[in-house]
């Protein structure tokens, strides 16, 4: 299978996951009202970044020296679960006593949830080295498998709760816990068989691991505090979970963009990371494209029903997440570029440029919302996110036509060869 139909494999695949996590999604804003869904997102923010502090890198290490170096594979994969499952153990203690006694920032979180953001780190460490194992491999189906279960079974719970007038905060964690314990378990299917325990850890290869780790996680790390850093704030100036329900409700429609992509970014790593540099730029530029024209396609469609579109999903309590929604909008397309970007640099072993860049990014949207939130509420908020992302993608924009020759006139929109290109058979 080409790596385009691969891609779009993903990609299809990736817009049924979303369809069922949004109906997942609007079952638990209807049922839990903006204040505690308010809560429940920034838990899951905090616990998503606290995950990703955790594992350290250390999945998308293994996928890059794995790449390099194909030969130690092996040993680079079963080292990498050692580690992880050490990592995974200690770090998710960590965040179930953070989250079990803030409750003065967090909310009443009861125990058995708690129990459940623990197990979520270390099931969340062993998913991505399942997942990368199959990304060494391009093994798209498989791929494909693992989002698609995990997504039913999580939805299938939470409908279960539903109907048994069981859901709260804390089924709900339970729930988001349970999508990535699936997800874990189904790649494991495919992956354990070829795991070689008899290989010992070795501290020179967690160690190499651990390195490049650290580079690539803190990327990832960046990442999510940039797309966090506004729900934190309106918690810590506005003080109530209602402003961090409309402002989490009105991102998640407006991250449609970037949640429809995200599956594939993982791919174009793997891919870039065995190009030859000649090969780079041509492909780096064509992806561009790609994104953009599809990007900018659904931000189109979202603007045109923006009102109707909370009111169908969330109903009439979420209606302050409208203007939110549409001051976000155009921020997506230019977070979702430097994504492409941030994957492209780090594929090619320079994640410390993105990581000073996301930094930066995120200072500007801190201090833009420190200064816009008292003021504008969670609308200042929204503009501080955006004009964030916009000062992330000039940036990186800056560093790959320094670096790679890439034109920016080259990445704006599919041209009719590409558009050919897509329709042939062996693309």
């Amino acid at each position: 299978m080409a790596f385009l139909k691969k891609a779009i494999l993903i990609n299809g695949v990736a817009l049924v996951c979303f369809v069922i996590r949004m109906a997942q999604t609007v079952l638990l804003s209807r049922w839990l009202g903006p204040a505690l869904i308010g809560q429940y997102s920034l838990v899951t923010s905090v616990l998503m970044l606290a995950a990703q502090v955790c594992a350290l890198g250390l999945p998308i290490a293994f996928l890059y020296h794995s790449q390099h170096d194909p030969k130690q594979a092996q040993s680079y994969q079963t080292n990498c679960i050692w580690a992880g499952s050490l990592l995974g153990v200690v770090g998710g203690l960590a965040i179930g006593m953070l989250v079990w006694h803030g409750e003065g920032y967090f909310g009443v979180v009861p125990w058995y949830a708690c129990l459940a953001l623990g197990l979520y780190v270390l099931f969340m460490i062993h998913g991505g080295i399942t997942r990368n194992s199959l990304l060494r491999r391009v093994q798209a189906k498989r791929l494909s498998s693992m989002t698609l279960l995990s997504a039913l079974g999580s939805i299938g719970l939470v409908l279960l709760l539903a109907a048994l007038d069981k859901l709260t905060v804390g089924t709900a964690l339970v729930c988001f816990m349970v999508m990535q314990m699936i997800r874990m378990g189904v790649g494991w299917f495919w992956v354990g068989p070829e795991v070689n325990f008899r290989i010992r850890p070795s501290m020179a290869v967690i160690k190499t691991l651990g390195r490049m780790g650290i580079r690539l996680g803190l990327v990832d790390v960046m990442v999510l505090l940039n797309g966090t850093v506004s729900v934190l704030i309106i918690k810590h100036l506005i003080r109530d979970f209602d402003g961090v329900g409309y402002f989490s409700r009105g991102m998640q429609v407006a991250m449609l963009v970037v949640t429809a992509s995200q599956a594939v970014l993982p791919l174009l790593f793997s891919q870039w990371a065995s190009l030859a540099e000649d090969q780079l730029t041509p492909h780096f530029e064509k992806v561009m494209r790609f994104v953009t024209t599809f990007s900018l396609g659904v931000i189109g469609v979202i603007l045109l029903f923006a009102k109707w579109a909370i009111l169908i999903l969330y109903g009439p309590e979420f209606l302050p997440a409208v203007v939110p929604m549409m001051i976000l909008l155009p921020g997506t397309v230019l977070y979702l570029l430097s994504k492409v970007i941030i994957q492209f640099l780090g594929s090619r072993g320079h994640p410390e440029i993105s990581t000073g860049v996301l930094i930066f990014a995120a200072g500007v949207s801190a201090a833009l919302s420190y200064l816009f939130v008292p003021h504008f509420g969670i609308r200042g908020a929204a503009a501080a996110s955006t004009l964030g992302n916009l000062a992330l993608l000039l940036l990186l924009m800056g560093v790959v036509m320094r670096k790679f020759g890439v034109h920016l006139a080259h990445c704006l929109w599919l041209t009719t060869t590409d558009c050919r290109s897509l329709l042939k058979r062996n693309t």
